[in-house]
């Protein structure tokens, strides 16, 4: 596990760090030029020309040192400042005195050509207006150079926490970040602009960080073997959940036999798809692990009787994908909210059911996991598209808190919370997951974990992340024009493949 910083947490880190532990604010500085200074000898040798382009702040002062040891290192160096900040911190004053006495040259004008490498430190991670003026007249300069493009912790105009553009931002090939993740990294145009993104130590204390605390945080790939259900040498097919599926209207097969087989593909016992009598051919020839409970949508009787027979099995249900919204469509789901007392993994049309009566989810016994996508977010809560967008942490930590749920709102950066203060967000997965049926395969393997008897916000959680690991290897085989939500499901035992389930 690992911390995503937003821009004033990140500042709060450093000023802790500085006030409270004591390192000065010089050794962080030279440290982070020193990191600085790696990406650039890593790529270029001393023949190459370099601009750095900095302003008055403590950003600027991480560049200008890293010209200085640049110029010692037998670099050409050039330091462009733009100097249009009514204050300036000490910090900086103190590097360009250093900088001038040894020689750093402090140019007022550039060309926009002749530059092998361009290293952008005008704005920091404080940066909360604008950018307009000579500023933006810069930037513009900087993004029509011709050179490799390294921003200092993150590219100047992106909104540190949203990832969103201040007017105009610098677009970089690569950033060398501080201390933590930046969320504003991962949002939004931060990840484009961002390039490929490097997080260097820089020397903020454990105890800094652990004190602050940010309220996001994230997986790594070592967390799946630390975080999977164990499973036993003695155990049988009922030691690892009975997990059933209740969707698939008339021509949408699919998208329960994505959930039934993710399901499976996760590790859980048995499954049951409970679904429409037309469906009965396919899911026997595609998916025949599975056992099958039919009914016909015409006959009230017939479908209470297929949705009581899989509420009396499962352990877990994953309700909604491909059901449809039809008065029997919404008969299933209030009867799976009135009746079941397990676990709910809530999705797609099921979502949609329930939005137009969000009182199901405070009045139900079931233990409840949320997992819409934007839209469906925007009719759960009758906000537009665009201020949950924004305010994804938020919204969700209010959702679930206010309906006793966990919420797997799902967008290039999903957010998963149960209403505490702390929040996963998840950084694997590609946009060759934005494809159909990707989002049943989630609801498969969250239901699947939460069978084996993971707590249903670290099934959430963890099987978000594997659903992004399986989505990447997939592009790795298909490419992300043409991967499909099948070759996500089979890149599932990809990311369990080794010791994972060893008992």
């Amino acid at each position: 596990m690992r911390y995503i910083a937003s821009g004033n947490e990140m500042s709060r880190i450093d000023a802790y760090t500085i006030d409270n532990i004591g390192i000065p604010q010089m050794v962080l500085m030279e440290r982070a030029a020193l990191e600085i200074c790696k990406a650039v000898t890593s790529k270029f040798d001393s023949k190459s020309r370099i601009l750095v382009v900095v302003e008055s702040g403590n950003n600027g002062g991480d560049g200008i040192a890293a010209a200085r040891m640049l110029v010692q290192m037998g670099y050409t160096v050039e330091v462009y400042w733009l100097n249009k900040l009514a204050n300036k911190s000490e910090a900086f004053m103190h590097q360009y005195d250093i900088a001038k006495k040894v020689g750093v040259k402090i140019v007022d004008e550039v060309l926009n050509y002749g530059y092998d490498v361009l290293i952008d430190g005008i704005f920091g991670c404080g940066l909360n207006r604008a950018v307009i003026g000579g500023h933006a007249e810069v930037i513009h300069m900087m993004n029509d150079m011709d050179a490799y493009k390294i921003a200092i912790d993150i590219p100047s105009g992106i909104d540190s926490d949203t990832g969103f553009i201040l007017g105009t931002a610098v677009k970089v090939n690569e950033t060398i970040t501080f201390g933590l993740m930046k969320l504003g990294l991962l949002n939004g145009k931060g990840n484009e602009y961002a390039g490929n993104v490097k997080v260097v130590d820089i020397g903020f204390p454990k105890q800094a960080i652990d004190f602050i605390s940010p309220k996001l945080f994230t997986y790594d790939e070592e967390d799946v073997d630390k975080l999977l259900p164990f499973r036993r040498a003695d155990s049988h097919k009922g030691s690892y959940g009975k997990i059933g599926v209740i969707g698939g209207c008339k021509n949408m097969a699919g998208a329960a036999m994505f959930a039934a087989e993710a399901a499976y593909r996760m590790g859980c016992g048995l499954v049951r798809v409970c679904t429409v009598e037309d469906n009965r051919y396919i899911l026997q020839t595609k998916l025949p692990e599975a056992m099958l409970t039919t009914y016909n949508p015409d006959s009230k009787e017939s479908t209470r009787e297929g949705v009581k027979a899989v509420m009396e099995w499962a352990d877990v249900i994953v309700l909604g994908p491909g059901l449809g919204v039809s008065d029997c469509s919404r008969y299933i789901v209030e009867k799976v909210f009135r009746d079941f007392e397990k676990t709910i993994v809530l999705d797609a049309d099921g979502i949609n059911i329930v939005a137009e009566n969000v009182e199901m989810l405070d009045n139900t016994k079931a233990k409840v996991v949320v997992t819409p996508h934007l839209a469906e977010m925007s009719r759960l809560t009758s906000m537009k598209t665009g201020e949950i967008k924004e305010s994804k942490y938020d919204i969700a930590k209010h959702f679930a808190k206010e309906h006793n749920v966990t919420v797997v709102l799902k967008d290039s950066r999903t957010i998963v919370s149960n209403g505490e203060t702390k929040a996963y967000i998840n950084i694997t997965g590609n946009n060759g997951m934005a494809t159909g049926g990707s989002g049943d395969v989630l609801s498969g393997i969250i239901a699947s974990l939460c069978g084996q008897g993971l707590d249903i916000y670290e099934a959430a959680k963890l099987g978000v992340y594997i659903h992004g690991l399986a989505g990447q290897k997939a592009a790795i085989i298909k490419g992300k024009y043409s991967m499909i939500a099948s070759d996500i499901v089979k890149s599932i035992m990809k990311v369990l493949e080794g010791d994972y389930y060893a008992g």
